[in-house]
């Protein structure tokens, strides 16, 4: 099995709140997300926020391991540290479309190709919709000692990485839905078109 890392992040200002309490379908952003691990995952973990609103019972709670809010590949490092089992998928908390046979293909690949990580790249890479193999964890913990701060240019710069584009993404529905982020209350209202009201 694998881990299941949601990374929580901070409050949004664009959303006036914490986001990952807002509710697509009825249901909390990071309870949905949790959802989609869960059938592929047998741990899960939080990363980040520790608001009383991302309370998950199942879950682990992570806090981050540097101070000053380093961005998503500090996240990951905090994930991969924490993660009991030698896989894990990494997904944003704001996901709320995020098919769960996609979360078993990309940890399959990760697997059956013994790749470093597997990324879905439509328009662009989506690295907190990915899979990783926990053995990069020196590499991301480097990379954040030199001062990196991007996921993708990190990942351009790994061996091994397995691309997911747009054909193999279209088995799973429509990329531009299932990788959408609520980053805006444009994007919840998209979210809610889609995933069942709010």
């Amino acid at each position: 099995m694998a881990s299941g890392v949601i990374l929580a992040g901070g409050a949004s200002s664009r959303m006036g709140r914490d986001k990952l309490s807002l509710t697509v379908g009825g249901i909390p952003l990071v309870r949905r997300a949790a959802y989609a691990l869960s059938a592929h995952c047998d741990e899960l973990l939080v990363v980040g926020a520790a608001e009383k609103s991302l309370t998950l019972p199942e879950a682990r709670h992570v806090p981050d391991l540097r101070t000053g809010r380093q961005g998503p590949l500090a996240g990951i490092e905090a994930g991969l540290t924490a993660a009991r089992n030698p896989r894990v998928f990494v997904a944003a908390g704001d996901l709320p479309l995020l098919p769960r046979d996609l979360i078993g293909y990309l940890l399959d690949l990760l697997s059956r190709e013994h790749a470093s990580a597997v990324v879905p790249r439509y328009e662009d890479l989506h690295p907190l919709c990915a899979a990783y193999d926990c053995e990069i964890r020196a590499n991301v913990s480097e990379a954040l000692d030199g001062g990196e701060r991007s996921v993708s240019r990190f990942l351009y710069g790994l061996p091994d990485v397995r691309y997911v584009d747009e054909a193999e993404l279209r088995m799973f529905g429509d990329p531009a839905v299932f990788l959408m982020n609520v980053n805006s209350p444009r994007d919840l209202e998209q979210a809610r078109t889609y995933g069942g009201g709010a």
